[in-house]
């Protein structure tokens, strides 16, 4: 169906020929103006620890200084790291902490640094370019927000179609993790980069089945993720990590905020924001190792030309394959991504473009405990029990192209539009445990199918005042349709024992499965008006809004190609949320808000068969207060879910939608670098599911299937000032008891995870940084059962994790 890429094709051809008459029309380079103010003037900063030579060239950079360097007093020194809001003087008296190496500003825009009062050796650096080009505080392309201290996460994120707000202005609890953070932590998909978020639970563990998480109790798959704030783009399945820069989790419902998202995620989202070239020429190599026999790589290569830097190219290359840490298992993933971005005086374009290649065999999917059954001990995570002749064969192609004009400083008008597609083949089982010795039983099945989705979102942003009251209104319309079609075929069923896999020789996979046809349509189409009002100086916040959203559905069957039921209504969503600032470093806030996802529909067979129920509703109260100190944040907030849920009234045979699913809970999360070198991140969540109104009360009260009262993830990363260049770091991960029925007479027990890791950053003859990082996950090898979503997934094993990156 070649229609559904044209407006794609349309859209990025009419922004190049764009791109190329305005490129030509670029204002020549802007020389830095003087900085008279240099003492009080404030600027974000993020500068790992490295030789000192290259950490002053990034300072230069990012203060916009020309800097004088005496080249003997700084080689083999290494660098403090600096990130976080300070003026130029108070970064580089923490970069040059220790090294007994001295500077002195010559004139407001050029430092000289030395090793003691002489500095006639000094070599002058390349001045740095300025960009002149600066968007209004209302874009979002090329207006990321600045990284917080301690380089793990930034001051804040996408808040929806209100754009990029400070998180001490969120109204919501958020976290937005870093290309510096993916860095550390050696994360290779999604499932590696939330191992310190304690309000997140993966279903499965790295090299398993997909991404999914459990955040605030809720599912959240990766089709309700967004790329740069559209729905639609994002991989169906993993999400490789070589091409993205930052990970903005919103925790709690969003549709007022981002529309209804595709498969009506509940508890939270996520946004991916793509790597852009920087100022900075990017050409950076890394090597990998993961155990038991994974070997792999990254290139990332950047690059801005043309007048002022208008112009920017990020490449991304990823390749890991080979035997995993569990046996009987392989996976191969390939990602590459391009980045590109266009900045002009009113008008700001960017494009991404993607591929996504993951072959997996011994594919792990979910177990299930038998009725009435205990749960018996987790097998041991290295020894797979499902076949080894089951795989998962899956490639997504995906892009997106987003366009920006300022009208006047303070309106400006936005289009995006994007696309995926998605081929995947599969042999999967989903075995059930049917004996407290670990007997289980599977009949697998064989899948082809395919994904498609295009999506397209437009508005207005506009700053304005009325009287003492700020106002930042957004107008916005969203448009979604996905297209799906899968075929199966059942294999033969197979017994065996997870403690002993007996497992049988693979079956006949041929003929190969046919093409399968289109089964299903989703069309989604939203339109939001926002409004953010403050006054006193901001420190009153007042978030407003109402969203229409529309649903629908088309079915056909698999196998005839006729239409089966489907799906039409429409909801309205609104929501308030407010931010009292009594002082800079705090903020209490609170929010009403709700979540839309389709509701359902009564099957064959039942009295009102075919009825098609309104959207479900979910409604979203919190409170919380956050804390910012600088070099030191955190948020603690207290929240309530309430989510509709239906079932099938044996009485009158009929589907009814009555019972409900509460949520409540307590989470506080940290973040920064509280003392020189000393970065903790991670925190708690305490969460109460209970299910309310259910089938003649029978579980009134009782907790919710897969989701536990507990959780905790720390992590901590030292940078030690014995050995310069050289950080040790670790984390705790624990999850506690959840059930699995909803009568609650199967538990699951409680698990911890132990993590370490050490990083020694050094310097090549040519000055150059390379850095060497090893991690353990699960140093103790514990074995547990994965419970998240109600049903088993086993553990990943103690794995070894080595990479050496190296810049050109």
């Amino acid at each position: 169906m070649p229609s559904k890429f044209e407006l794609p094709a349309i859209a990025l051809a009419t922004i190049g020929v764009f791109i190329a008459t305005q490129a030509s029309a670029q204002a020549p380079i802007v020389e830095p103006a003087p900085l008279e103010a240099q003492a009080g003037r404030t600027t974000t900063f993020d500068i790992p620890a490295q030789p000192l030579a290259q950490a002053l060239t990034a300072f230069g950079q990012q203060a916009g200084l020309q800097i004088a360097v005496n080249a003997a007093a700084v080689s083999g020194k290494s660098s403090s790291a600096v990130a976080g809001a300070m003026t130029a003087e108070q970064a580089l008296q923490r970069l040059l902490a220790g090294t007994g190496v001295s500077y002195r500003f010559t004139s407001p825009n050029a430092v000289t640094v030395s090793g003691g009062p002489d500095s006639s050796s000094a070599v002058q650096l390349d001045p740095v370019r300025v960009q002149a080009n600066t968007p209004p505080a209302q874009a979002e392309i090329g207006n990321p927000l600045p990284v917080y201290a301690g380089g793990n996460v930034a001051r804040g994120g996408r808040v929806g179609e209100l754009g990029n707000r400070d998180y001490m202005d969120t109204p919501f609890s958020t976290t937005t993790y870093t290309e510096k953070y993916i860095e550390r932590n050696q994360a290779r998909t999604l499932v590696d980069a939330v191992n310190d978020d304690p309000t997140i639970r993966p279903l499965y563990a790295q090299g398993a089945y997909d991404d999914r998480m459990q955040i605030r109790g809720f599912l959240l798959g990766t089709g309700d993720m967004s790329f740069n704030g559209l729905y639609g783009v994002t991989p169906v399945f993993n999400v490789d990590l070589a091409g993205i820069e930052r990970i903005e989790v919103f925790r709690g419902p969003s549709a007022m905020l981002s529309g209804m998202p595709p498969n009506g995620a509940i508890g939270g989202t996520m946004n991916f924001s793509p790597k852009r070239a920087t100022v900075a020429p990017i050409t950076q190599l890394t090597a990998r190792y993961a155990s038991n026999g994974q070997f792999g790589g990254n290139i990332d290569f950047g690059r801005r030309f043309g007048p002022d830097d208008s112009v920017g190219l990020r490449l991304n290359a990823a390749f890991m394959g080979g035997n995993t840490s569990v046996s009987n298992q392989t996976d191969t993933l390939l990602n590459l991504t391009a980045g590109f971005d266009f900045r002009g005086e009113n008008t700001r374009i960017d494009a991404d473009i993607g591929y996504t290649n993951r072959n997996i065999t011994g594919t792990q999917g979910g177990t299930f405990l038998g009725a009435g059954l205990q749960l018996p001990a987790a097998p041991n995570a290295q020894n797979n029990y499902y076949p080894s002749w089951l795989f998962k064969f899956v490639t997504e192609t995906y892009g997106m192209l987003r366009f920006e004009h300022d009208f006047t400083p303070d309106i400006t008008a936005y289009a995006k539009v994007g696309g995926r597609r998605t081929n995947g083949a599969f042999a999967l089982a989903f075995p059930t445990i049917t004996n407290s010795s670990g007997a289980i039983t599977a009949s697998p099945n064989n899948n082809i199918n395919f994904n498609e989705a295009v999506s397209a979102d437009t508005g207005v942003r506009v700053r304005f005042a009325t009287g003492a009251v700020k106002h930042e209104a957004v107008v916005s319309g969203q448009m979604l349709s996905t297209w799906t079609g899968s075929g199966t075929r059942a294999l033969p069923a197979f017994t065996s024992n997870i403690y002993a896999p007996g497992l049988p020789p693979g079956p006949n996979l041929y003929p190969s499965l046919p093409w399968p046809l289109l089964t299903s349509q989703q069309v989604l189409k939203s339109i939001g008006v926002i409004d953010a009002m403050s006054a006193l100086e901001e420190r009153i916040q007042l978030i407003g809004g109402v969203r229409w959203q529309a649903a629908q559905v088309s079915n056909w069957s698999g196998t005839t190609g006729q239409p089966t039921p489907g799906y039409d209504a429409n909801a309205v969503t609104p929501s308030v949320s407010m931010i009292v600032r009594p002082w800079k470093q705090v903020s209490f806030y609170g929010n009403f808000i709700q979540a839309l996802e389709q509701g359902p529909i009564a099957g064959a067979g039942l009295a009102n068969a075919g009825q098609v129920f309104p959207p479900f509703v979910s409604t979203q109260f919190e409170a919380g207060t956050k804390l910012d100190l600088g070099n030191f944040g955190a948020t603690l907030s207290a929240f309530q879910i309430t989510r509709p849920s239906s079932f099938t009234n044996p009485i009158s045979n009929s589907l009814v939608v009555d019972g409900q699913q509460r949520n409540r809970g307590i989470e506080f999360t940290m973040f920064g670098e509280p003392l020189p070198g000393l970065r903790p991140i991670g925190g708690f969540s305490v969460l109460e599911a209970i299910q309310t109104n259910t089938l003649n009360g029978t579980n009134n009260g009782k907790y919710a299937v897969g989701v536990p009262t507990f959780q905790a993830n720390v992590g901590l990363d030292w940078e030690t000032p014995f050995v310069r260049g050289l950080a040790v770091g670790g984390r705790t991960i624990y999850t506690g008891s959840t059930y699995l029925d909803p009568a609650n007479l199967q538990p699951a027990p409680a698990w911890t995870r132990v993590d370490l890791s050490a990083a020694y950053t050094f310097e090549r003859p040519d000055g150059k940084p390379v850095s060497l990082r090893a991690q353990v996950i699960n140093v103790g090898n514990n074995n547990y059962w994965i419970t998240a979503g109600g049903y088993l997934s086993q553990n990943q094993p103690r794995t070894v994790m080595i990479s050496l990156s190296s810049e050109f």
